[in-house]
């Protein structure tokens, strides 16, 4: 077993053979990877451009390779492992890796300059390691509303900037791109496992393989059905992380903790959705008065912005109309 202090060296090395690489391959287009194109209607898509996919032939192995290293490996121990511990119990083991990566969140929520949101995942771990037994439970969700703020240091590159270089698909780690690679090796410092891994490398490879068999499964079949659906499973999951990764930069709710707001009779009222697809409101959206809103927000800053925009456009004695849709099973 190498020591700590050799792990660490060659660790901090791979940092920076990875940032050294990224800056000499990735062309920084200023106001084009993160700005919002001004003249796109609110709520319409944005073209994040064509994917850099220099490595296409070297990442189609890696995909390949995930790919059998998932149905012949992964899904198998992962089925076993369902059908011996109850679903109850792996939620369970997901709350506490969850909580464990608290650290990962808080600096990187602070480092964006989400004062609120840092305080809001402090607040969390607090509770979740004392009343939640070591975060095996989430009863600062359940009982105080205190949602998680995910943020890695791959999405705080991004909001200052940094461009996503070219496209990888790493064997085991799957899809990535050269600044959420860096990003990867910038949370390693910040993840508790990361040190467990330098004291004992093979505790540590165990509690990540375990942590991912439990994630696994929980969400069998939803590969699967990705990959059936897909004409192209390379090219589609290529072009879904993409959006993913912008969509969750520019912190637009991609998952469940999103937020409708509706405005009727200059009256603002929110709704939590807490299952995707279900819009918890008091009356018909479709009722609502021509120059109102009922539109999905991801968060409180999304919130303000439709609030302001509502009251200029009122005061404009302009018409705005907003459209809802749906992809992934989820509500855009």
């Amino acid at each position: 077993m190498k020591k700590p202090s050799d792990f660490s060296l060659q660790l901090c090395r791979v940092f920076f053979y990875c940032l050294a690489f990224w800056l000499g391959s990735m062309t920084i287009a200023q106001g084009q990877d993160m700005a919002v194109d001004s003249d796109l209607a609110f709520g319409e898509e944005r073209d994040i451009g064509i994917a850099s996919d220099p490595l296409e032939s070297v990442n189609r192995v890696f995909f390949h390779f995930n790919d059998k290293l998932y149905f012949w490996v992964v899904k198998p121990a992962a089925q076993g492992y369902s059908y011996f511990i109850a679903e109850d119990v792996r939620m369970c083991v997901r709350s506490f890796f969850k909580n464990l990566l608290a650290p990962v969140r808080i600096v990187n929520n602070l480092l964006q300059g989400k004062v609120a949101n840092t305080g809001v995942e402090t607040a969390r771990f607090v509770i979740n390691s004392t009343l939640g037994i070591v975060g095996l439970a989430d009863p600062a969700k359940n009982e105080f509303g205190l949602s998680p703020k995910d943020e890695d240091f791959g999405q705080t590159l991004g909001v200052y900037g940094f461009g996503e270089g070219i496209y990888f698909c790493w064997p085991v780690f799957g899809p990535s791109n050269v600044r959420d690679t860096v990003g990867l090796a910038g949370d390693f410092f910040l993840s508790p496992v990361s040190y467990l891994s330098m004291s004992d490398s093979g505790a540590g490879i165990a509690v990540q393989a375990g942590g991912e068999v439990n994630n696994t499964s929980l969400t069998l079949g939803d590969y699967e059905d990705f990959k059936e659906s897909a004409i192209d499973p390379y090219v589609a999951l290529r072009d879904a992380y993409r959006q993913y990764r912008q969509k969750k930069i520019r912190d637009v709710v991609v998952g469940k903790d999103s937020v409708y707001i509706s405005t009727f009779d200059g009256i603002e009222k929110t709704y939590a959705q807490d299952m995707p697809g279900t819009v918890f409101s008091e009356s018909d959206p479709a009722s609502a008065p021509a120059d109102d809103f009922f539109v999905q927000a991801g968060t409180s800053v999304d919130v303000e912005q439709v609030l302001v925009m509502r009251q200029t456009l009122l005061g404009m004695n302009k018409k705005a109309d907003v459209t809802v849709y749906a992809r992934g099973g989820y509500n855009f």
